[in-house]
């Protein structure tokens, strides 16, 4: 299993709530192009505001948690290189990266392939 994951931080100035409505737009734009590379499946997460992450801050001294993250999963590696290979998904990439840099702090995102150890 290969998955393609997004942590994402918010663009600074940007609110909570600018951050979920722009959010949930890119999120079409991920989920057409997992259905458009044959992925198995696709998922959006937001950070939650509770104690519990604050506790972990503190406790653990490790850095806010990011505000969003995306996977997508593919069954073969070679799915999505036949995807991007084929330029098929451009113009939805091209969309991807331009709602990218209207909300999120780019420098400060982690994109990277993974594989999923049994």
């Amino acid at each position: 299993m290969i998955k393609f994951i997004q942590c994402v931080r918010r663009r600074q100035g940007l609110s909570k709530q600018e951050f979920a409505d722009h959010w949930s737009e890119y999120g079409k734009t991920v989920k057409a192009i997992a259905r458009a590379s044959n992925s198995t499946r696709c998922a959006l997460s937001r950070s939650l505001a509770v104690e519990q992450n604050l506790e972990i801050i503190q406790d653990r001294g490790t850095k806010s948690p990011y505000d969003g993250m995306v996977e997508i999963w593919w069954e073969r590696g070679n799915d999505v290189v036949a995807f991007l290979d084929s330029g098929s998904g451009d113009q939805l990439i091209d969309e991807l990266r331009r709602k990218q840099e209207a909300f999120m702090d780019l420098p400060n995102c982690t994109f990277f392939f993974a594989s999923e150890d049994a």
